[in-house]
């Protein structure tokens, strides 16, 4: 583990939730990482950077932010390490470094919030159901109503606004039942939700990773990352990432070999490790030790760095 951080040359900071859990970065999970970094902050600010590797299906946009400036307080250069997945929430986390750097395997998500289904259902839903719902519902509205146009003109010879007028009750009898379905006030919480994610997403670009660009900049990438993607899960690769317009690399071969390494010897973890000050020689026979042997779970919290200093990694187990 300490191989990577030594390779980057920085601490590094590992949040990994396996997939197969429940957790995501909402408390208690957030509050575990945020005191870590807390802790721990004497050591990021003496190197002034810090590498995030990042593996993870996302969750709350405010905890996430806070671990975000905790993070910001104490290092001028943050990078984002994703050898397999950040999406959600963890996309934005990367919003907030420096650099983000994607493995061929990489991917990030779009940042549309995830929310409990009013009506009961199961699946969370996406407050961009909603607001597509009502855009199929007003382009249903304008075909409906200039196809009964169309008829008018067509059968009875009417001039266009005389039709006009003669359609229009013909077409509330037939929207009007739909529309009646809509409650204003989930609209209204449903865009409320979307702004939280715009907002937060804004102030974290303008503020530490992208104060070069300009409102209208930033305004088009959020609102891209938020509402143009039709579905929460959509992939955003390397490619897709550099179209949006986001500081996006591909993660050396060398750096994706170790993260995987980690995230295979382990079934989640949360944590910082220091950088090793051990020759090569050592840090070789350690490579292969970890490769033949993953990091059991329980193991991690023991593992010192080779300069002496607690590696300050704990499980989430």
């Amino acid at each position: 583990m300490g191989e990577l951080a030594t390779l980057r040359e920085r601490p590094l900071l590992v949040v990994y939730q396996d997939q197969t859990d429940d957790e995501d970065l909402s408390p208690p999970y957030t509050t575990l990482i945020h005191g870590i970094v807390r802790e721990a902050a004497s050591e990021i600010r003496e190197y002034g950077k810090v590498s995030v590797l990042v593996d993870s299906p996302g969750g709350d946009i405010e905890e996430v932010f806070r671990i975000l400036k905790a993070i910001r307080d104490c290092a001028d250069d943050v990078e984002a390490l994703v050898p397999n997945w950040a999406k959600s929430a963890a996309t934005f986390f990367c919003l907030g470094a420096d650099k983000m750097y994607l493995g061929p395997d990489g991917e990030l998500g779009p940042l549309d919030p995830q929310i409990a289904d009013p009506r009961g259902g199961a699946r969370p839903r996406s407050p961009l159901e909603t607001f597509q719902a009502l855009e199929q519902l007003r382009n249903y509205s304008l075909e409906a109503l200039d196809s009964i146009v169309q008829l008018l003109i067509r059968r009875t010879r009417m001039d266009i606004p005389y039709a006009l007028e003669q359609a229009e009750p013909l077409l509330s009898a037939i929207v009007t039942p739909i529309y009646s379905q809509v409650d204003p006030h989930e609209l209204g919480e449903m865009g409320r939700r979307l702004a939280v994610s715009e907002e937060y997403a804004k102030l974290t670009m303008r503020r530490w990773s992208y104060p070069e660009k300009d409102d209208h900049e930033l305004t088009e990438m959020v609102d891209r990352l938020v509402r143009e993607y039709p579905t929460h899960g959509f992939v955003i690769d390397l490619d897709e990432a550099r179209n949006i317009g986001l500081k996006a690399e591909r993660l050396d071969e060398e750096s994706d070999i170790l993260c995987k390494r980690l995230l295979r010897g382990v079934d989640g973890c949360v944590g910082l490790v220091l950088p090793s000050t051990q020759d090569s020689d050592h840090d070789s026979e350690t490579g292969s030790r970890a490769e033949e042997e993953p990091i059991p779970m329980e193991a991690i919290g023991e593992e010192a760095n080779k300069d002496g200093r607690d590696n300050r990694v704990q499980s989430t187990a």
